[in-house]
């Protein structure tokens, strides 16, 4: 395969940015496909393959909106009503949510946990990087129960075997955004000289 260069890429890269506020259509069934592609290509020591996605479409949204709402004030964690009513008016316009997590390979002592955390991050972000160069807009979400235990596990995740991550809300951006100020990468970067 010959790769050949394109600023088109690294263009596309540059102007995402997460919108949390998006609206159907959402990926069609191909898209998607192509859209989740791009994770397992991310890093991957070992080749474990640890990744693991859950699709929540439109029409399951109200329910696992509910499930969430409950599942975090049971954990003890206080949602205002108007935080809950915030939290459900967003929701019902997503018309995609994807769960997030991997497989703990427990007994991998040649593959830290860390090093599983951080490819776990690089194919969410390989989704996101994807769906924006599809006309999409996404948002990577923490709230909505990720740390309990009842909700990954009503996804499919048993907390001893998984480490559950959030979700992505994918769809078409409601308003697009502005560009944001980003800082110069060459400000956060130094050259070593070598030992003194």
């Amino acid at each position: 395969m010959t790769i050949t260069q394109s600023s088109d890429l690294v263009d596309s890269m540059l102007a995402r940015r997460s919108n949390k506020l998006v609206q159907a259509p959402g990926p069609n069934p191909e898209q998607l496909k192509q859209i989740l592609q791009t994770a397992v290509c991310a890093p991957d020591h070992s080749a474990l393959r640890a990744w693991r996605f859950v699709l929540i479409e439109q029409s399951e949204i109200a329910a696992f909106t509910d499930l969430a709402i409950d599942a975090t004030r049971r954990w003890g964690r206080e949602i205002t009503p108007q935080k809950e009513q915030n939290t459900r008016n967003w929701l019902s316009q997503v018309p995609l949510l994807i769960g997030l997590a991997y497989k703990i390979s427990h007994d991998n002592s040649k593959v830290p946990e860390i090093e599983q955390t951080l490819s776990m991050g690089a194919a969410v972000m390989n989704i996101q990087n994807a769906a924006h160069a599809l006309g999409f807009a996404s948002y990577w979400s923490t709230g909505l129960g990720t740390y309990t235990e009842e909700v990954p596990e009503a996804l499919g995740f048993d907390g001893l075997d998984y480490r559950f991550v959030g979700f992505l809300a994918i769809g078409t951006p409601i308003n697009p955004l502005a560009p944001v100020q980003r800082p110069d990468a060459m400000t956060l970067t130094h050259a070593w000289k070598g030992v003194a």
